[in-house]
């Protein structure tokens, strides 16, 4: 029997509005299906300290970020995005950029829904030039990885696109315990 490791392996960063009851419900069980060892915030304790949350993100060795129409409701998401960004530029963790139902330029430049729900948030934060750099800046170097994406109006459906999405994970990690540093 082999066991699954303790401690986490894949970060998923996700606007749970949108995921969390759809998507997620097949992602998560067919990575847990392959022994691959998954975080996501709802495991989190209620009422714990949120820097728990991104000391998790630190103790990751892949992160998958999944980019929704909704994602730039939520101030979380762009702060784990940034962390998630951080631990990245230390070699520390390699990200998986996907977009779910929805086209990389989008995200890249900030349009459609998408770039409406990051404007709305600018908005309605307010938040210190500093903290508006670094979202944008981790968007958009999230959005230079390779990636994994699932155009809006496509027919692929999300059962045959979690086995895509765990292809990709199970060959970061084989080359993480080949010394490749995690290559896709």
């Amino acid at each position: 029997v082999s066991l699954i490791p303790t401690g986490p392996q894949v970060f998923i960063n996700f606007r749970g509005k949108d995921l969390r009851k759809g998507f997620l419900s097949f992602l998560k069980p067919a990575l847990k299906k392959e022994k691959i060892n998954v975080f996501i915030d709802e495991q989190e304790e209620r009422g714990k300290y949120l820097i728990s949350l991104f000391n998790t993100i630190g103790e990751s060795k892949i992160a998958l970020v999944i980019f929704s129409e909704g994602y730039c409701e939520s101030h979380w998401c762009m702060d784990e995005l940034v962390t998630i960004k951080e631990y990245m530029d230390k070699n520390r963790l390699k990200i998986i950029p996907i977009f779910y139902r929805l086209e990389l330029d989008v995200v890249k430049d900030l349009t459609g829904k998408f770039g409406n729900n990051f404007w709305n948030m600018v908005d309605k934060y307010q938040p210190e030039p500093e903290k508006l750099h670094k979202w944008t800046e981790a968007l958009f170097s999230v959005c230079q990885l390779f990636a994994l994406i699932l155009p809006k109006h496509s027919d692929t459906s999300d059962r045959d696109f979690v086995k895509v999405i765990v292809k990709a994970v199970k060959k970061v990690q084989r080359n993480y315990s080949q010394g490749r540093n995690g290559e896709i």
